[in-house]
């Protein structure tokens, strides 16, 4: 499917900036090492070819396998050298990688994560950079095991984020010509998320739970926190917040 395919070119892309870290630290500096890694790449990727035609499940558990032995070894690594590599910088790469405004390839890879649980490493010396990649090599053996599973739903929070976003754009479309109940949704819209309309019984079902206290503080939050907002938008948000009340504290 295009969610595996987009989850897998995230954690090669992943393991792309891990290459990038150690070739920074002087990994590649050696020709034999190259030459060893490099045929060694291209020996992994025929076993896995070969393992996928007799099963896939065979694949994902042999990549699985393999994953966990990274992190055992970057966890050894880590913890024998911990006070050493406090001491030393992080190459350029790690922190472009892992500090980088755009995370957007970064959480794809991650699966098995939820959205407000995204990890973001801190770097600032060279431990953190190997604890940091540790990490990561958990998050692709979690991955390959969500492989493995019959039936399970392999997707990143990234997806997550856009049926939040299509839902909370619904609302906010629909609050601005609608003062009352949330309206079922479009047919047209449906068509591409059948989730809305029972999304929306269920709000106008909350809705009716929301403490008054809520409803009368939030237009007066919304303004002290955008300030000249047009009285259309301070409604609509208002409005959405009686739907969702912790969005709330997104303003306080």
């Amino acid at each position: 499917a295009a969610a595996v395919k987009r989850v897998h070119f995230a954690e090669e892309w992943n393991e792309f900036h891990h290459l990038l870290t150690f070739e920074a630290l002087g990994g590649d500096r050696s020709w034999a090492t190259r030459f060893l890694a490099q045929h060694a790449a291209i020996v992994y990727y025929w076993v896995l070819v070969l393992m996928w035609l007799l099963s896939p499940t065979l694949a994902y558990n042999f990549s699985e396998l393999i994953e966990a032995h990274a992190v055992d070894t970057y966890a050894e690594f880590a913890d024998a050298n911990e006070e050493l590599m406090k001491e030393l910088p992080p190459p350029g790469i790690a922190i472009q990688y892992w500090m980088g405004g755009d995370m957007y390839l970064y959480d794809e890879f991650q699966t098995e994560r939820k959205l407000g649980d995204e990890r973001r490493p801190n770097i600032t010396n060279l431990h953190d950079v190997i604890c940091a990649i540790r990490d990561d090599e958990a998050e692709h053996v979690a991955t390959m095991a969500a492989c493995q599973k019959k039936g399970a739903i392999v997707s990143s929070i990234n997806i997550e984020r856009g049926i939040l976003a299509a839902g909370v754009t619904y609302l906010l479309t629909s609050q601005l010509f609608e003062v009352g109940d949330i309206p079922e949704p479009p047919q047209q819209m449906l068509a591409i998320f059948p989730w809305l309309a029972p999304l929306a019984v269920r709000l106008n079902e909350l809705r009716e739970s929301v403490p008054e206290e809520w409803l009368e503080r939030a237009p007066q939050v919304i303004q002290d926190v955008f300030p000249g907002l047009p009285e259309v938008f301070v409604s609509a948000l208002a409005n959405i917040v009686r739907q969702f009340p912790f969005l709330l504290d997104i303003f306080l």
